[in-house]
C-alpha cells in the first residue's frame, strides 16, 4: 500500500507512481519531513514514509515514522498514522533524549 499528502497534509491512499513523485519531491504538496534536529549529540527525525509497514489492531496505516540516531545508529524507532500524532511523536522522542533515553517505567518492556 502507498500513501502520500495532500495539501493539509491528510494521508491518502495513492498508487506507486504517485509515492514515488510524492517522495521524490515532484508535487507540489511535498511534506515528507516533519521535524529534524539535534539534542545532546542525537539526531531526532520524524518522516512521512508514505509505505505502510505496520498496522495497529483498526488497521490504519502507519506511515510516519520517528527515529533517534546516535552516531548514525538507531536507537529508538516509533510508527503513527497522522501528522499531529508524528508531530506528538517528534517531542516525546525529544524528551526522551534529554531524560537521558531512559524508558518510562509503564512503557518498559522488561519482565
Amino acid at each position: 500500500m502507498y500513501f502520500k499528502l495532500d495539501e493539509n497534509k491528510n494521508v491518502i491512499k495513492s498508487s506507486l507512481e504517485e509515492w514515488c513523485d510524492f517522495i521524490e519531491g515532484r508535487l507540489p504538496t511535498n511534506y515528507k519531513h516533519v521535524a529534524d534536529e539535534k539534542v545532546n549529540d542525537k539526531r531526532i527525525s520524524t518522516i512521512f514514509i508514505g509505505l505502510c509497514y505496520d498496522f495497529n489492531n483498526s488497521g490504519i496505516p502507519m506511515v510516519f515514522e520517528t527515529m533517534v540516531f546516535d552516531h548514525g545508529q538507531g536507537i529508538y524507532q516509533t510508527r503513527c498514522a497522522t501528522w499531529q500524532e508524528a508531530e506528538e511523536g517528534h517531542q516525546k522522542a525529544i524528551e526522551w533524549v534529554k531524560n537521558g533515553c531512559i524508558e518510562e517505567e509503564e512503557e518498559s518492556n522488561v519482565t
